[in-house]
């Protein structure tokens, strides 16, 4: 299983917000500083989200993104204010290894497989934030929708994305756990690769993650406060 730090932008700088609201949490300074860093730390991968482009709907920070995906030589997926096939196409070929779709993906089939047809299915994370009754929100977690993410999820399968990033936002930044059983049940309901995020607070939830066969785990809160050793998470989860 995948251990993936997170670095979210705001206003240029790497922050890590509680249940996504601005001005909570943490800034933590240079977004390019901490990507290297969990790079030089041994992560696989990295999560880098434009926070200002998801609640704006196109790209606020992507300065700061594109200067990540120049430096940093390890794979990067990219999400925040993606909306358009040719965003999606400009990060690919910035150097992301993967995009993150999330309100274009409930709003529009039509882009979503334009964006396909752009960048591959391989190439494409789908997005799906859920609160406490599975229910999706999106629009930047501004708005809500009656949407249930396993309905979802089963109709989304269908094009074969290169994983579903599903983010259980009552508990995002809070470190109080991870929804171990919605995770539990979705990977048993379909083939595309589960990436979690929310809540996570200790090497206990990752495991429990890894129990129920999570392809991947976000992890930010925990690891900048240093309640999770990343070291030691890559040794008891790679």
């Amino acid at each position: 299983m995948e251990i993936i730090p997170s670095i979210d932008v705001s206003r240029g700088r790497c922050v890590k917000r509680v249940r996504g609201a601005d001005g909570t949490g943490l800034v933590l300074g240079d977004p390019l500083e901490q990507a290297l860093e969990w790079m030089r730390l041994g992560a696989r991968r990295l999560h880098v989200v434009d926070l200002d482009g998801a609640a704006e709907g196109r790209p606020m920070n992507s300065d700061t993104v594109e200067m990540i995906l120049k430096k940093v030589s390890i794979p990067i997926q990219v999400g925040g204010g993606i909306r358009t096939p040719e965003i999606a196409l400009s990060y690919i070929k910035k150097g992301a290894s993967w995009i993150i779709v999330g309100t274009l993906a409930l709003e529009s089939s039509k882009l979503l497989e334009k964006i396909i047809e752009n960048v591959g299915k391989q190439r494409v994370i789908i997005a799906l934030d859920y609160d406490e009754k599975g229910r999706l929100i999106y629009r930047g977690w501004k708005e809500s929708t009656n949407l249930s993410i396993f309905k979802q999820v089963e109709r989304l399968d269908q094009y074969k994305p290169a994983a579903f990033l599903c983010t259980y936002t009552p508990v995002e930044g809070t470190m109080r756990g991870a929804d171990v059983e919605t995770m539990k049940r979705l990977v048993e309901e379909v083939e595309t690769p589960i990436i979690y995020a929310g809540g996570v607070g200790s090497i206990d939830d990752l495991l429990a993650l890894k129990e129920v066969g999570v392809h991947g785990v976000i992890v930010g809160m925990a690891l900048y406060l240093g309640e999770i050793n990343f070291k030691e998470a890559l040794q008891a989860c790679g």
